[in-house]
């Protein structure tokens, strides 16, 4: 058998952020870029708030959201500190 060479290089295309799309040389450095910016965080913040209310978020939920992120921030990434935030925001407390 001959090995080949893998081209692992890539494009993150579509977000929006134009620091965010683009051409990658491969998986590590798309995770680093993903992994660093603001969109990619807040989209995961939303993500886990609609998995653990079980609905999308309203306009009224923006207040927990900010919350979340800010612990998550303040914490230096803790996904504990974040689910915390989130389960004891008035959006889960009073959940319809």
């Amino acid at each position: 058998l001959t090995t080949q060479p893998v081209d692992a290089s890539g494009m993150i295309t579509g977000t929006g952020d134009p620091n965010l799309d683009g051409p990658v040389t491969d998986a590590v450095e798309m995770m680093h870029r993903l992994g660093h910016s603001q969109r990619a965080r807040q989209a995961f913040i939303r993500h886990l708030f609609r998995y653990l209310m079980g609905r999308n978020e309203m306009l009224s939920d923006s207040q927990t959201l900010i919350a979340a992120e800010q612990a998550y921030l303040e914490n230096d990434g803790s996904f504990k500190a974040l689910v915390v935030s989130l389960l004891s925001s008035d959006s889960f407390l009073y959940r319809r």
